[in-house]
């Protein structure tokens, strides 16, 4: 975003890492975000929450979306959609199993992202097998989910992602597999499924029912994950810093990503006070140490892309002349 699509954002956009969140206390105006609250501990969330406080008593210019102890994350979350009647799956710590399990199940740890497909369980012996494992999956704070999906008549599953930036909403993806647990299928989506992708993104047809799910989560920036059996949406997860955009820009992409970091761009400058660039010179010393760091990591993964790309279409150009 910063660095290839939207370079105007870095006039007012700061990063800040916890550990120096005091400097947020120097701030007379913009708007703060708190983000990735899961990878913080008990006491971080604490210390965070407790600036937040003192912020919002003494700094009355700076709003604030999400709150470190408040925001709900997905272990809470998805017990008190169950309880207030939206999803029809349920959530487990390993030590809190009910008789009446509704399985296959499947573990998942509740901090960071999921990569692999996780195995679904079909009675208690395969859970006790699992969970028996669990020291070796290094998960921090592990929960057992029910199985809460479905495919549709197509036989496809589908998982929506849509944003919450303060007050606006835009749906980023609808994206379609055979396989229940649905990563971005990268090239070659059926056209079907890319038209259905690209209507759900100009009509975000949710966004009224989500907005409510984003308050009960007290969640005011975030990508709400979910999907939609029998006309009724079960949400997934409502991530505090979602990937935007994955990867920076080449000659040789296939799609433009434009669109999409001008809705967030577009989002975030309608914030309370995001409009003005001035900053406290500590703040914009961390966050340029961050970003020279960022440049040569993304320099260094577009240079790889460019080549990874390139030889790419070369190959289908070959091939394609052979035809």
């Amino acid at each position: 975003m910063l660095l290839y699509f939207r370079k105007d954002l870095q006039a007012v956009f700061r990063l800040v890492p916890y550990e120096d969140k005091a400097l947020l206390g120097t701030l007379s105006k913009g708007t703060v975000i708190w983000t990735d609250m899961d990878r913080l501990t008990v006491a971080d969330i604490e210390m965070a929450a407790d600036l937040s406080r003192k912020m919002r008593q003494e700094q009355p210019n700076v709003a604030q979306l999400n709150h470190p102890r408040e925001s709900l994350q997905r272990f809470d979350l998805l017990r008190k959609l169950f309880a207030d009647g939206i999803n029809d799956f349920r959530v487990y710590r390993p030590e809190t199993l009910p008789d009446d399990i509704r399985f296959p199940v499947f573990l998942r740890d509740e901090t960071g992202a999921a990569y692999e497909t996780p195995r679904l369980l079909q009675n208690y012996r395969e859970l006790d097998n699992a969970l028996a494992g669990l020291p070796g999956m290094r998960f921090v704070r592990p929960m057992i989910a029910e199985f809460g999906s479905k495919p549709g008549s197509d036989g496809y599953y589908r998982k929506y992602s849509a944003y919450r930036i303060g007050g606006r909403s835009y749906a980023q993806h609808c994206f379609a597999k055979q396989e229940w647990f649905i990563k971005d299928p990268g090239r070659g989506i059926p056209k079907q499924h890319l038209d259905d992708h690209r209507a759900y993104v100009r009509e975000n047809p949710h966004r009224l029912s989500l907005m409510p799910i984003f308050d009960k989560a007290s969640i005011t920036y975030g990508r709400i994950d979910y999907t939609v059996l029998d006309d009724r949406i079960q949400v997934f997860e409502i991530n505090t810093n979602p990937t935007v955009l994955s990867y920076p820009p080449t000659p040789f992409d296939e799609y433009d990503s434009t669109p999409y970091a001008s809705m967030h761009a577009d989002a975030l400058l309608a914030l309370p006070h995001a409009r003005d660039s001035s900053c406290p010179a500590r703040i914009d010393e961390t966050h340029s140490e961050i970003l020279a760091g960022l440049r040569r990591e993304y320099g260094k993964r577009r240079r790889k892309l460019i080549v990874k790309k390139g030889l790419r279409f070369v190959r289908n150009a070959v091939l394609g002349e052979k035809v």
